[in-house]
């Protein structure tokens, strides 16, 4: 299926297309929970591994925010 994206220009127009979105049976998502999301799934994955360069965790979260 498409995406479609939207960038209200504050807070309330975000929660105007949030609300209808639900009224009309979308699933909806915004790109900083998603980003959140996508970092807490990264951080369970890697819980239980071994100690990890500080460059390595910076690279991985520089990955992570530009997908």
């Amino acid at each position: 299926m498409e995406t479609l994206i939207i960038k209200p220009k504050d807070k309330a127009e975000l929660n105007f297309f949030l609300e209808l979105a639900r009224r009309l049976g979308t699933k909806t998502t915004t790109f900083a929970n998603d980003a959140d999301e996508r970092l807490f799934q990264a951080m369970e994955r890697n819980h239980k591994t071994s100690k990890v360069s500080r460059k390595k965790v910076i690279d991985t979260l520089n990955k992570i925010i530009d997908e």
